[in-house]
């Protein structure tokens, strides 16, 4: 199958009805000791919104803005603190009773590990983690599978492999993947970003569940953005990532700053597992609604470019 475009992703006019809604939950959550009212914060997103429209930002890069300007003017630095404690402990447990019944191979384990993407922890999330052993049992189709083409690599023996983590609860159903890469590249690194960014992954969360046994080797962004923020990550993140042999990148927004963007960045290949959760994704992928994809871009397509 064909794979998507390689044009920029810039924020579609869809976009900003679903910013605003994480804007609200996260006014929500800061509500109790924020020091600037909804409204203020409110205000303010709807003028970065415009602004990323007029100039053609990605959604990630809008969002990031408004992220930090929320934590600047409420005082909280981790508005989702109390909001990824709960997903993480509902992941835990579904994690723990579906463990061994899952295969072992790299299918299966992709498979959980972009069931975890899925997930929705903003809306009736007991509801979607109680559904996922039913999921695995039936088994996923991807719309875009590349999966064969990561088994190939990984028999290989390749150096570094960067595993880029997203939201908080997720971590728990990427074990099984990160594992069968551990074993079988020289080094697998987990990346998690470098400070609180919604409910995304940080090395707080992996601390705070006891999971640096499972992830002994751990680098961060160096930012708190969503995605990767190239315009803010530190330099020794990018050094890491030009270094990598493999990227595998989950979810939406880091498939939105990675699939396109920075080229010497871009020269690594990058293997890319999501589920395409809305319209404008879905649209750029060429994909139904709700698909599963998991996709290889070469980098050395853009080397060229360098």
């Amino acid at each position: 199958m064909q794979k998507p475009p390689n044009k920029p992703i810039h924020i579609w006019p869809e976009c900003p009805e679903c910013i605003m809604g994480m804007v609200e939950d996260s006014i929500s959550m800061t509500d109790e000791g924020a020091g600037s009212s909804g409204e203020d914060i409110h205000s303010l997103a709807e003028g970065i919104l415009d602004e990323s429209l007029e100039n053609q930002c990605s959604s990630p890069a809008a969002s990031n803005r408004i992220i930090r300007e929320l934590k600047r003017l409420s005082g909280i630095s981790d508005p989702y603190f109390l909001f990824k404690k709960r997903e993480l402990k509902q992941a835990r447990e579904i994690y723990g009773k579906m463990e061994g019944a899952m295969g072992k191979d790299l299918r299966s384990c992709a498979s959980l590990a972009v069931l975890g993407n899925s997930l929705d922890f903003f809306t009736h999330p007991e509801k979607t983690l109680s559904s996922l052993p039913e999921m695995i049992e039936a088994g996923i189709s991807f719309y875009y599978d590349d999966i064969a083409r990561l088994e190939h690599f990984l028999s290989s023996s390749p150096g570094l492999v960067l595993y880029l983590s997203d939201n908080a609860g997720e971590i728990f159903f990427d074990i099984p993947l990160f594992r069968f890469i551990r074993e079988r590249a020289k080094k697998a690194v987990l990346v998690v970003k470098g400070g609180p960014s919604l409910n995304d992954l940080t090395r707080a969360e992996i601390k705070s569940e006891n999971l640096e046994s499972e992830f002994k080797n751990i680098a961060d962004t160096g930012t708190d953005g969503v995605g990767i923020d190239w315009d803010h990550v530190s330099t020794d993140f990018k050094d890491l990532y030009r270094s990598a042999d493999l990227v595998i990148s989950k979810g939406m927004a880091n498939f939105e700053t990675l699939y396109t963007g920075p080229v010497k960045e871009l020269s690594t290949d990058v293997f890319f597992l999501l589920k395409a959760k809305c319209g404008p994704i879905s649209s750029y992928l060429k994909a139904p609604p709700g698909s599963y994809c998991a996709i290889w871009r070469e980098g050395n397509l853009l080397r060229d470019r360098v």
